[in-house]
């Protein structure tokens, strides 16, 4: 038995329950069922002189003399402000093997077995970086270390090994989801960066184009900048989603590396604030690819059981159906996790087991395995469909999302990609599209004022970053209401903020900036240059 990784995250009352069938061999359950050690259960047996059968018809089960438990977890983090899972009551009931991390060189020889065409120049590199952060005494350059484990190492080198061109900085810094790291901790890891020698490329300089990055689907195949793949033939052409999408730069580049990670074989992880695009990248990404998608949004309520089982109603009877996730796993879809920041850690740590290992126990009993060698006329398994892949979405961790920290509990299991606001060209060719007759003076105005409240935004001096989405919304207003006022209709977005004085006057400050008259007064000297 394997109690999920992470001792923290496992109830501590949950763990507790084990004390008694670890000490005493003895457990009672929720049914009346009771389990016995076997020379009790021996015992018991001789002194009422009943047989197996009948024993069983009472509910008592001997503990086979051969069952264990393995539980594996975190080490307790000293000094942490959390509760410690490891106290007195749990000391006394496994015996602790501490696990050291792989020195340098048996963790090269590891990459190296396993990924043989890695660049050794690269490899070098990566190693003699991450050792450095992992031996340094400075807690900010160790939390990075964290975002380095030997199994993202494995996936970096397995990247680079298909892809030799790519650049050692950006795969870094992707792993580390540095777009969203506090300054503090970017600035150490560029820092650090620089020290072992991995520079950006001076590709990354030049502004990309679009005509680089064409989606095209010709002859069965698809390509998205330089990467091509042959389209799936797909059984289920109605869970093949399609949406209005826009091209734009920023989202093809991120859709091309999704791509390279998405043909490794990896699952995929987009992280990014509120209404980025993330739904819509993943939607365009399975629509190009001709995948079936199928859907679950988490919530702050989720529990292990409504991840596998889904209540419905039929013929005035509740019955329990397969989940979104036990159905892309049998029929080989997509399955895209909504708002996955948003439940409990320990409800989503089950996604581990069933990404890493291939093996997950459904709560009707059940049991999902990744390997059909495995099955040998066993009932209830099921067999993960090779094509069954996993794209998860979260917001980025802390405020104003309050979400759990997705990505520091299960980041490197997956493929990380940041998700980002399009640049300003990029927004405004994209506006062009969503409101054809808008003025253009208004468009840029949107644009400038907006790209300046998220840059407000990452500097911690207003709490909320204005996405796409709100810009989107605003212009697809104008183009249906043509006559209503800007100042109206911007209202929209920005009158929940008026209740904060402090907010609002950096709002209207911002907005008069760029010409939008949002609460003017006579005062408002700014709007007089318009």
């Amino acid at each position: 038995m394997e109690t999920p990784p992470g001792g923290p995250r496992v109830n501590a009352g949950t763990l507790a329950v084990l004390q008694r069938l670890i000490h005493d061999r003895e457990l009672s359950l929720y049914d009346g069922s009771r389990l016995l050690r076997e020379d009790r259960y021996m015992r018991l047996k001789e002194e009422l002189q009943m047989s197996d059968e009948q024993l069983q018809k009472r509910s008592i089960f001997p503990v086979h003399p051969s069952f264990r438990i393995i539980a594996l977890a975190e080490p307790p983090v000293i000094g942490s402000t959390t509760q410690q899972w490891l106290g007195p009551e749990f000391l006394t009931m496994f015996f602790f093997h501490y696990m050291k991390p792989l020195v340098k060189n048996e963790e090269i020889q590891v990459i190296k077995e396993m990924v043989p065409n890695i660049p050794q120049e690269a490899l070098d590199k990566l190693l003699s970086f991450t050792h450095k952060l992992r031996e340094t005494q400075d807690p900010t350059a160790q939390s990075l270390a964290a975002s380095l484990s030997t199994r993202q190492l494995l996936r970096i080198s397995r990247r680079l090994s298909q892809y030799p061109n790519e650049n050692l900085h950006s795969a870094v810094t992707k792993a580390c989801l540095s777009r969203f790291l506090p300054s503090l901790a970017r600035s150490a890891l560029e820092k650090n960066l620089a020290d072992a020698s991995i520079e950006i490329s001076t590709d990354d300089n030049l502004e990309p184009e679009l005509e680089d990055y064409k989606c095209e689907i010709a002859s069965g195949s698809l390509r998205i900048g330089a990467i091509s793949t042959p389209i799936y033939n797909a059984h289920e052409k109605m869970k093949v989603p399609d949406v209005l999408f826009y091209d734009n730069i920023q989202h093809m580049i991120v859709m091309e590396d999704m791509l390279k990670d998405f043909l490794l074989g990896e699952h995929l992880l987009l992280v990014g604030n509120q209404g980025v695009g993330k739904n819509k990248i993943v939607d365009r990404f399975l629509h190009l690819l001709n995948r079936p998608r199928e859907y679950i949004q988490l919530h702050r309520d989720t529990t292990v059981q409504s991840l596998t089982l889904q209540p419905s109603v039929k013929d005035g009877l509740i019955v329990y159906e397969d989940s979104p996730l036990v159905k892309a796993v049998k029929l080989g879809h997509v399955l895209v996790v909504d708002e996955a920041d948003k439940a409990p850690t320990n409800v989503t740590c089950i996604l581990k087991t069933l990404v890493e290992n291939g093996e997950m126990i459904l709560a009707d009993g059940r049991r999902i395995v990744a390997n059909s060698a495995n099955v040998n006329g066993r009932e209830n398994v099921i067999v993960i469909h090779p094509d069954f892949r996993m794209i998860v979405l979260a917001n980025r961790p802390g405020f104003p999302f309050l979400g759990n920290d997705f990505f520091g509990t299960l980041g490197d299991i997956f493929s990380c990609h940041a998700v980002d606001n399009p640049k300003p060209h990029s927004e405004l060719e994209m506006l062009r599209q969503y409101g054809p007759n808008v003025p253009e003076p208004v468009l840029q105005k949107l644009v400038a004022a907006f790209g300046e409240l998220r840059s407000l935004a990452d500097q911690g001096i207003i709490s909320y970053p204005y996405s796409t989405r709100e810009v989107v919304n605003i212009v697809k207003h104008l183009q249906k209401f043509p006559t209503e006022g800007l100042s109206s209709v911007v209202r929209n977005v920005f009158d929940f903020d008026s209740y904060n004085t402090d907010m609002r006057e950096i709002l209207i400050k911002t907005l008069h900036k760029y010409g939008i008259p949002i609460g003017a007064k006579p005062t408002s000297v700014q709007l007089a240059k318009e």
